[in-house]
């Protein structure tokens, strides 16, 4: 077998592993998936209302549940991946409880998260074009707060600067994968969303609920997917290759 071509700090076969991996252990999905459609009800529910500082606070109180429901659905994703990593196949029901216990911690890293990236973009509303490079920079260096919190035994108020710490320590590694990481979520779960929708809009009657739930689906197999990828590559940086 051909070895995947290597580069310092980084090990392109667990690009090649995870998907193999995710297929034999398709429970991975099952709570960003759960979260997601979660999501899905909450801005159905909440939508929008009122004038402009009311929709403006209610649209941001409801992207902040469905950010931190997102992040809970990651948390849960990389207990399971990790168990996955280790012993090739996974325990739903202990994974499922490891993440109840590790919630707290998960919630907080998560707030966090979301207070920075939400930092980076004001401030690049203010300096034009820079925002998307404040909210890349802010996801390269917290690519791997919600592994520390969930995996790491890290507790969720400092897994920020864990993240930060390892990030610096493994620049290359946290840089594929965070690039791989919002190629999958941001750019290309969308793109696919919206090509089923036009798949499947002469057979909705003009519903979007069908292709909203599509999108969850869609979303959740690729958080999936990113879970494995950051679960991995952190337990590298912050532990050393164990298996």
């Amino acid at each position: 077998m051909r070895r995947a071509p290597q580069l310092p700090g980084v090990d392109l076969r667990i690009y090649l592993t995870a998907l193999p991996l995710l297929v034999r252990n398709p429970s991975i999905v099952v709570v960003p998936l759960l979260m997601a459609v979660a999501g899905v009800l909450l801005i159905r529910l909440f939508p929008p209302v009122g004038g402009a500082v009311l929709g403006s606070l209610t649209g941001g109180i409801v992207w902040l549940g469905v950010f931190l429901l997102l992040m809970f659905g990651l948390g849960t994703a990389c207990i399971i991946a990790d168990d996955a990593w280790r012993h090739g196949h996974v325990s739903f029901d202990r994974d499922w409880a490891e993440a109840r216990r590790r919630a707290p911690e998960i919630l907080m890293a998560s707030i966090g998260l979301s207070l920075i990236l939400w930092l980076a973009q004001f401030v690049g509303v203010l300096l034009g074009w820079v925002s998307i490079l404040l909210v890349a920079l802010a996801a390269f260096f917290l690519i791997w707060a919600i592994p520390a919190a969930a995996i790491g035994g890290i507790p969720g108020a400092a897994a920020i600067q864990a993240s930060i710490d390892r990030v610096r320590a493994n620049p290359l590694s946290a840089a594929l994968a965070t690039i791989v990481t919002l190629a999958l979520v941001v750019i290309l779960a969308p793109l696919v969303q919206s090509w089923f929708e036009n798949w499947l809009s002469p057979f909705t009657a003009g519903t979007t609920v069908v292709g909203s739930l599509v999108g969850a689906l869609i979303q959740a197999i690729t958080v999936a997917y990113a879970a494995l990828i950051i679960t991995k590559t952190y337990s590298d940086a912050a532990f050393g290759r164990r298996w």
